[in-house]
């Protein structure tokens, strides 16, 4: 007959009276199994303990449940097992936490060793060897320093008596930081790249998926050094030209309205509009040598909070940036004026990503935002009204045309000339919101494209206007179905035109009259029209945008792109 095997949990749970269970159950004793006479081969006890009888007629034999316990205790713990330090930005300490887990037995830690970055040290609270009582922890001290290799990719090994090790995997970056400012005669070209996946389809239908979340962003700035500046600038770039930068963001560039103490956590700022991020960088800077870098642990109610204190004071008029990690693209080229004089071009990317909150147009016309935003015409707008065709040359005989989509594919210039941090804010928001040509919107033309001759009933479907090859040339095709009515008290409507006929007026002057899809609902005489446009669904033409800054977020910045119709996906 086999034993009676059963598994006993901590008896503090479940004891050998379960206050759970019944007084009846509780009273099942040797009775209920004394008389029994099959094999019991394995019984396997959930919870509680089992009552062996006093008259039990077969041996009972079971093992310990593995517990909590024996995975906590009689062992050593070093935490935490890995560090990664991010962007040192100034010298940090971090702690490891050893803990002599074993209930009885005391160990001792006999050597220390941190190999891979000079920079850094690995410090024991005593000297080694250091005894570590049973249960008892003990707290070492990693310093990090500024000093040394770029890439921080070190490991620390802990040496126990018992031949035990532990080992910490350490990593991290040094930053140097970009300290001289942009020489302002010439504009701060920022580029955002995207990168969209377009795929066209015969019939013209477009697929277009975004394959990044956030753009490629980079920076291009002329510099202009002079005597101590052009030595600090010639210095850091001969060590630093292929590491990683704190590149300030210096259109973003804002002033200490009050004194800043040694060893303060908050910044008074108002980040509204600004590259200021949780978890990146600032830097307060009052010259090419004097400057302090920060990581911002919050936003909120016009303060910034610090992850550490500064670490120094600074003045009234203090310059505050916020700061990207960045490489320079390539090698600079350094033009010498003279022995003292020196300027060079610069250009970084970025090595962060840079997000930024999405703000597509409030105005939406049949499922899509609207651009409202009249051009800036400093330069002439142009645009293109363009067939994609094969051209069929067999060398011989006569060339063919194939026109396989049967459809314009438009392409527009629109420019931006915008002052202030409001109106800059807001226009890389509806940049961040297009995600290059991933999204579509719809766009006029913004030119003078029919000439309303007629009065609009309130409820009139037709729009009468000077003839102009509309039913000719257009006949509804995508592209030129759709218009924007704008009247001289602001109102604006959006239409689309169902039909268009010829027809000639009483005076014997040739016209033609347009079917809208819905009524203007008010009645509006010619002279009170101001502009009829064409309206079209158009993409960005390309996947990167520059943005040229002539002066700070509070001054003026000039954007040019191109919109290239998707004529397929027109409503």
């Amino acid at each position: 007959m086999a034993g009676l095997i059963g598994i006993a949990p901590t008896p503090r749970a479940f004891g050998a009276a379960n206050p759970m269970l019944s007084i009846e159950l509780n009273a099942l004793g040797e009775g209920a199994f004394a008389p029994a006479a099959y094999r019991r081969e394995g019984i396997v006890a959930w919870a509680g303990v089992f009552r062996a009888p006093a008259a039990l007629r077969w041996p009972a034999t079971g093992r310990l449940a593995h517990r909590f316990a024996e995975d906590l205790f009689d062992r050593v713990h070093v935490l935490p097992t890995a560090l990664s330090l991010g962007n040192v930005v100034s010298e940090l300490t971090r702690e490891v936490a050893v803990w002599n887990a074993w209930r009885t037995i005391p160990q001792t830690l006999t050597a220390l060793r941190l190999a891979g970055d000079a920079g850094s040290t690995l410090a024991a609270p005593g000297a080694l060897p250091l005894a570590l009582r049973p249960l008892q922890e003990r707290v070492l001290t990693l310093t990090v320093g500024l000093d040394g290799p770029p890439v921080i990719d070190a490991v620390a090994v802990l040496s126990f008596a018992d031949g035990a090790t532990w080992a910490i995997r350490i990593d991290g970056l040094r930053l140097q930081a970009w300290t001289l400012p942009p020489n302002w005669s010439e504009a701060l070209t920022e580029t955002l790249a995207w990168l969209t996946d377009v795929q066209v389809a015969i019939a013209g239908t477009v697929t277009r998926t975004p394959l990044r979340e956030a753009p490629h962003r980079s920076w291009e700035f002329a510099v202009l050094a002079d005597r101590r500046e052009r030595r600090w600038v010639e210095n850091a770039l001969f060590d630093w030209t292929a590491r990683v930068w704190a590149l300030p963001v210096f259109v973003d560039t804002r002033r200490l309205g009050a004194p800043l103490a040694a060893g303060a956590v908050e910044i008074p700022v108002d980040a509204t509009g600004l590259d200021f991020a949780v978890g990146s960088l600032a830097m307060l800077w009052r010259d090419v040598a004097t400057y302090e870098l920060v990581e911002v642990a919050q936003i909120a109610n016009g303060r910034m909070t610090l992850r550490a204190p500064t670490r120094r004071a600074w003045p009234v008029g203090t310059r505050l940036m916020p700061c990207r990690t960045a490489r320079l693209t390539d090698a600079p080229e350094l033009r010498r004026h003279t022995d003292r004089l020196m300027s060079t071009q610069l250009r970084f990317e970025a090595t962060e990503s840079c997000d930024w909150p999405l703000v597509l147009p409030a105005t939406r016309y049949r499922g899509f935002p609207v651009l409202e935003h009249r051009p800036d015409e400093t330069r002439d707008p142009s645009a293109i009204l363009a067939r994609r065709f094969d051209l069929l040359d067999g060398d011989v005989g006569r060339t063919q045309v194939d026109d396989a989509s049967g459809l314009a594919w438009t392409t527009q210039s629109h420019a931006w000339r915008l002052f202030g941090r409001a109106e800059r804010a807001a226009h890389r928001g509806l940049l961040y919101g297009l995600q290059g040509r991933a999204e579509a919107l719809w766009l006029p033309t913004w030119t003078d494209d029919l000439d309303v001759i007629e009065t609009i009933g309130e409820t009139a479907l037709t729009l009468t206007v000077a003839a102009c090859g509309v039913s000719r040339s257009l006949r509804q095709q995508a592209g030129r179905r759709h218009v924007r009515i704008e009247l001289v008290d602001g109102a604006v409507f959006y239409r689309a035109i169902e039909a268009s006929s010829e027809l000639t007026l009483a005076n014997g002057d040739l016209a033609e009259r347009l079917r809208l899809d819905t009524a203007l609902g008010r009645t509006i005489t010619p002279e009170r029209v101001r502009l009829v446009s064409w309206l079209a669904l158009v993409t960005l033409a390309g996947d990167t945008v520059e943005l040229r800054h002539h002066a700070d977020s509070d001054g003026l910045l000039d954007c040019a792109v191109s919109f290239a119709g998707i004529p397929a996906e027109e409503p």
